[in-house]
């Protein structure tokens, strides 16, 4: 889950929020994904399609701060995001709601959204949204699944010519969330795995 701190609006529809995402992550093999899309019964459901675009500067000046920002593109809106570490399992989410052709022509162009809240939390680093490009992007097909004291995330995500599959469970209360993530994996003789951000796995795939 995510613990919302403020949102606020700005010209009419335009949206910004900062919120604190706890999140667990494990990757799967192919078998272990298809073996939860049965247990979460999911052969009849339509999942979420979304793709991420991911920006730093020429000299990773947002990955040496531990830092990650993406445009992610759904079927009907998109939203630039800019997370920040807080903890190992905590990160800061700075978004700003972008209309689908805001995004869209954000992606196309590789450029940023430069008058938003993000500008503003890069500008506090000294760093200028304009010296950012694109380094990296994927595509994910999600399933989003409620859970007793969370959230979890199916994902297949494909990079460049690469694709790999992930559960990510989120919640608000990381003490019995880490111990009901171990136990769902432990259950279905999952084996834990260490897991980054996705970012971190399309930069293994750079743009060609």
């Amino acid at each position: 889950m995510r613990t919302i701190l403020f949102v606020f609006y700005k010209k009419g529809r335009e949206r910004m929020s900062q919120q604190v995402e706890t999140e667990l992550k494990n990757l799967l093999t192919k078998e272990e994904y298809e073996m939860l899309i049965i247990d979460f019964n999911l052969e009849d459901t339509e999942p979420v399609q979304q793709t991420n675009v991911y920006y730093d500067s020429p000299d990773w000046k947002l990955r040496k701060l531990g830092m990650g920002l993406r445009i992610r593109l759904y079927d009907n809106y998109a939203e630039q995001t800019l997370k920040s570490p807080i903890s190992e399992h905590k990160m800061l989410e700075t978004t700003d709601r972008l209309t689908h052709e805001e995004g869209q022509n954000f992606v196309d162009s590789g450029e940023l959204k430069r008058d938003g809240f993000i500008a503003k939390k890069l500008a506090e680093h000294s760093i200028n949204v304009a010296d950012l490009e694109q380094v990296g992007q994927l595509s994910t097909v999600r399933y989003e699944i409620p859970a007793e004291s969370g959230t979890y995330f199916l994902d297949a995500s494909y990079y460049q010519d690469q694709n790999d599959y992930e559960l990510e469970y989120e919640t608000d209360d990381l003490e019995n969330g880490i111990r009901e993530f171990e136990q769902f994996l432990i259950a279905r003789n999952i084996n834990r795995r260490e897991t980054v951000q996705k970012i971190a796995r399309a930069l293994k795939y750079p743009n060609k």
